[in-house]
């Protein structure tokens, strides 16, 4: 055959680029397009495969539908035209059809690929889509299905518009582990927030989500390295929708390894140098502080927690720089590890400037005076968390923040302590409906941070079945600028009870002072009361007291003591709880000891003793362990004993539950008169005991996060004693153990026991009871359960 004829380009090869012109674009500069011309530009030697390479970058610019280039031969030299035709720009974005993934989020995804203002790729169109499915995917819509149409408008601008199907949202149906030797299914499954569905989980925690999934493939990877597999891999998963396409099953691969034991432990201190110096504390005093001992398992999570123990150490002492590598030695073949820590102090650090930003109501100095740390002096990691903790404590702020920064120079750290108020004051005017006190009407008044002084003030009236009251209160917790408070009480009640009323008037004034600030505390309180006892009928607005008593035809006036009482009350206070309302840690112990006597001006004269401990473990973030228990004694050297106001009554949802209110105690089985033929006392005379115990064990759960509704499991034990022989003396033994009036050792024995459940609401009104209790033993006048309600919180 004979050869081709050469091309225009052929012919032009070799000769100088007179002139390059460029149409066709209306929106790119044309000052962009000749930047993409690198090889064909006015002055270079022409050539048909550097022309060619130019088009090549035009077309991966994606700026461009159509390329056109024209080539002349002149005297001159070549002169080429490029003739383009522009890809239009996105002008708008729109969504339809998405409810579950509002359209900030889509857009969000999308604009990987695709965005307002860039040009039209059909290519970016599709890997657009695919990150919208990806993105539903991650919420849980495995089904979703997403498809796109393009409005052309003017001057080369297009709409998209993305219509989206999604489907029902995919749940979990089965989680398989497959290679997990070592550890069960059930224990991997126990730390996964990926859950599986269920009749308990109503519509909520068994769907699936990559961020949560993704979460919990490093918890199972920590969870094997705490034990000591250090090889570990945990495979990418395999995620199939079920036949029904309602649900998922997911396959995770596990290759364990071998598993690694702890061969040696060195824990030492080196200086800038490089040599071995004595660490703070000791060289031994410090290894102890690392647990692992040779031929353990290897555990990262308790040699972290170690290594932060020992770094708490150095910067208690002021070396907020230390430095505490941990450098793992790993021996496949043996399948062990040497451990070595070496500390390097670096110089001391003081606190600088204390920054308090954000206070606009309460005072600097309010604040200032809980902080345990000072400017200039030693950095104490320590000081700062528990300065962080009392100013949280104060409970008038909504969120506490401490955070550090570098000084003027390298020795100091500045401490920022970053608040945000909250109201602190109260007016509140409540009713409620109480299975105990029948109807309940409220209003208080109250401040907690008077004038941002710290100072806290209340003034409560109430009226119930059962009581009414008004009480002003008035507490200030640094009195005179000193460490110690001071408390005043007025107060006046009326509270009645199945066979008399009590009316109280008086007052209390308290100093406390701080033994271990902020958690153990002493105090001493001096008490001025009146009180009038009745056994004739007595009523509040919405209760009356029995109007006939059974003590008022007995020779057992003494019980009715009453009148001036003038008493003094030390007590001490250790209280260790993350929240004094809602406590989910920590322990509280109160000690007390109260003595009214004649020459306190005291008409009525006893001793009271009261302890009560209460401690509050969290099982899990949500479960948590609360344990309460109350020890009290009351004796009186008066011939006429103990007053009836002052001794104990159990029962009831305040202590024992599955017993009526004040039921549980010792009973005298005496007759309705003095007469030998007047019928007995139905179930005997409740008098009441002068020493009381009781505990109460309980579990709290969630059932309601979102409203806060829990459940509670619990078991109850306790019960009052008389000691006083007056009352053992006036009747026979009572027929039931647990109610005789005459006491012995033994009969601490002698407890009243239940268990039961119950649901506690945080309602908008207060925290709500719903308890049910039921008697393991119950006598043969009391029920085999009791259902109680009440607006508070219990312990």
């Amino acid at each position: 055959m004979p050869p081709l004829p050469p091309t225009e380009a052929e012919l032009a090869r070799g000769l100088v680029i007179d002139k390059v012109t460029i149409t066709g674009n209306t929106r790119l500069p044309i000052e962009d397009i000749e930047a993409l011309l690198r090889n064909t530009r006015v002055g270079q030697v022409f050539s048909p495969e550097a022309l060619a390479q130019d088009v090549k970058e035009m077309w991966r610019s994606l700026y461009f539908d159509d390329i056109k280039v024209e080539l002349t031969r002149k005297d001159t030299g070549a002169v080429i035209r490029v003739i383009v035709s522009e890809r239009p720009a996105i002008k708008t974005i729109e969504f339809e059809g998405n409810s579950a993934v509002d359209s900030d989020d889509l857009t969000e995804a999308l604009s990987v690929e695709v965005k307002v203002g860039s040009v039209l790729s059909y290519s970016a169109l599709r890997r657009g889509v695919q990150k919208l499915r990806d993105k539903y995917a991650e919420e849980g819509f495995f089904l979703a299905e997403v498809e796109y149409t393009i409005e052309t408008l003017k001057d080369k601008q297009v709409n998209l518009k993305f219509k989206v199907q999604e489907h029902e949202q995919v749940t979990i149906r089965r989680i398989t582990f497959v290679g997990n030797h070592s550890i069960k299914d059930d224990e991997l499954r126990e730390v996964m927030v990926t859950g599986q569905t269920s009749f308990f989980d109503f519509g909520s925690g068994a769907s699936f989500r990559a961020d949560a999934f993704e979460r919990d493939v490093l918890v199972i990877n920590s969870m094997y390295y705490d034990r000591g597999f250090l090889a570990v891999q945990v495979s990418t998963p395999r995620v199939m929708i079920t036949p029904d396409r309602t649900g998922i099953e997911i396959t995770i691969p596990i290759t364990e390894g071998p598993r690694f034991k702890v061969r040696s432990v060195a824990v030492y201190e080196r200086d800038a140098d490089g040599k071995e110096v004595e660490p703070i504390g000791g060289r031994r005093a410090l290894r102890e502080k690392v647990r692992a001992r040779p031929g353990d398992y290897f555990n990262r999570a308790a040699i972290a927690k170690d290594i932060g123990a020992i770094q708490r150490i150095y910067r208690d002492e002021g070396y907020a720089n230390v430095e505490v590598p941990l450098d793992n030695d790993v021996d496949p073949e043996s399948n062990e590890v040497d451990l070595r820590i070496a500390i390097k102090r670096n110089k001391p650090v003081y606190f600088g400037r204390i920054e308090i930003r954000g206070n606009t109501k309460t005072r600097d100095k309010i604040i200032r005076r809980e902080l345990e740390i000072e400017e200039r002096k030693l950095f104490s990691e320590t000081a700062l968390e528990r300065s962080k903790r009392r100013i949280t404590a104060l409970g008038y702020f909504e969120r506490v923040d401490l955070s550090t920064e570098q000084g003027e120079t390298d020795e100091l750290i500045n401490v920022n302590v970053e608040i945000v108020e909250k109201p602190t004051g109260t007016f509140q005017i409540g009713a409620g409906f109480s299975s105990i006190e029948s109807f309940i009407a409220t209003a208080q008044i109250q401040q907690a941070n008077l004038f941002g002084n710290g100072q806290s003030f209340s003034l409560q009236a109430q009226i119930s079945g059962l009581r009414q009251l008004i009480d002003f209160r008035f507490i200030e917790p640094y009195l005179f600028d000193s460490e110690f408070s001071g408390a005043i009480s007025l107060y006046d009640r009326l509270n009645l009870y199945d066979q008399f009323s009590q009316n109280s008037l008086g007052g209390s004034l308290t100093i406390g002072y701080p033994i271990i600030q902020p958690e153990l505390r002493a105090a001493l309180t001096y008490t001025i009361q009146n009180d009038e006892i009745s056994t004739s009928t007595t009523s509040t607005f919405f209760g009356t007291a029995s109007s006939v008593s059974v003590f008022r035809k007995l020779p057992l006036a003494n019980l009715f003591n009453d009148g001036l009482t003038s008493s003094i009350r030390p007590s001490i206070t250790l209280d260790t709880r993350n929240n004094q309302l809602f406590p989910t840690s920590g322990v509280y112990l109160n000690l007390s000891a109260e003595l009214a006597a004649n020459f306190l001006g005291s008409e009525n004269q006893f001793i009271r003793y009261l302890g009560n401990f209460r401690a509050y473990y969290p099982i899990t973030d949500t479960i948590i362990f609360r344990y309460n228990n109350e020890f009290g004694a009351v004796t009186s050297p008066d011939a006429t004993g103990v007053p009836i106001y002052a001794r104990f009554f159990l029962g009831g949802i305040f202590d024992l539950r599955g017993f009526r209110l004040r039921t549980v105690g010792p009973r005298l089985p005496l007759r309705e008169a003095l007469d030998e033929n007047a019928d007995p006392i139905a179930n005997g005379a409740n008098i009441g005991g002068n020493l009381k115990f009781y505990q109460n064990v309980e579990v709290e759960f969630p059932i309601v996060e979102a409203v806060q509704l829990r459940g509670v499991v619990f078991t109850d034990l306790g019960n009052a004693w008389n000691t006083e022989d007056l009352y053992c003396d006036a009747a026979p033994a009572s027929p039931d153990a647990v109610t005789d009036p005459c006491f012995s050792p033994e009969s601490l024995l002698q407890v009243r026991t239940s268990w039961g459940f119950g649901l506690r609401w945080l309602s908008p009104l207060g925290p709500l009871r719903f308890e049910w209790g039921f008697p393991f033993s119950p006598l043969s006048y009391e029920e085999s359960n009791v259902f109680e309600f009440t607006i508070g919180n219990f312990f």
